[in-house]
């Protein structure tokens, strides 16, 4: 009889060991938040690697669209004039428009104008009544983070009486590496223009 009871209280203290040592040691804790810490770095890392890729992709887009639209901008302006000239010293296109009369001959003529100055290109042009201030500042500023603007005027040798207006725009900021775009622009000979003048004058 006092033998099988001490059976019970022995099987019952090894129950109440084994309750005990189900937990969780001290070391096991900070083992576990250390892991746990080094994957929450890992996935804010990403998150945030992710993000700024996302920030810089975003940045080249709209620069790309605001370098098409500034081209876009230009080529209208480019084929409406009569004559383009660039001064590659002062980094600025000088497009006329003149405005021909009865005779045949300009009677007057207005100038639109693009430079750049620092990291952007400005635009402004002539009106009826009052010459162009070409002042660099938000009220002229067409495009910023340009690196570079440059034109080149080359003679169309399949049509004589055109010229090809070669535009680039250089862009770059901090965030993204250097793009560049490109137009090709027709435009009226003047050399062509001024001959056509001459014969109906005559």
């Amino acid at each position: 009889m006092w033998k099988n009871y001490s059976k019970e209280l022995i099987v019952e203290g090894d129950c109440m060991k084994g309750k005990v040592r189900a937990g969780y040691s001290l070391i096991e804790l900070m083992i576990a938040m250390a892991i746990s810490a080094i994957v929450l770095t890992a996935i804010i890392g990403l998150i945030g690697f992710a993000t700024r890729n996302m920030r810089i992709t975003q940045t080249s887009v709209d620069l790309q669209n605001q370098a098409k639209e500034t081209l876009n901008h230009m080529t209208t302006y480019v084929m409406e004039g009569s004559r383009v000239e660039w001064d590659d010293n002062k980094k600025r296109l000088t497009i006329t428009k003149d405005k021909i009369g009865a005779d045949h001959k300009p009677e007057s003529s207005l100038a639109s104008y693009y430079w750049q100055d620092g990291d952007a290109v400005y635009f402004a042009k002539d009106t009826e009544t009052k010459k162009a201030v070409l002042t660099s500042d938000k009220k002229h500023l067409l495009l910023d983070h340009v690196k570079d603007f440059t034109c080149e005027k080359k003679e169309d040798k399949e049509k004589k009486q055109k010229d090809i207006l070669h535009i680039s725009l250089q862009l770059k900021n901090e965030d993204m590496a250097e793009f560049t775009c490109d137009k090709e622009v027709m435009t009226v000979s003047y050399t062509h223009l001024r001959a056509h003048e001459t014969e109906l004058h005559l």
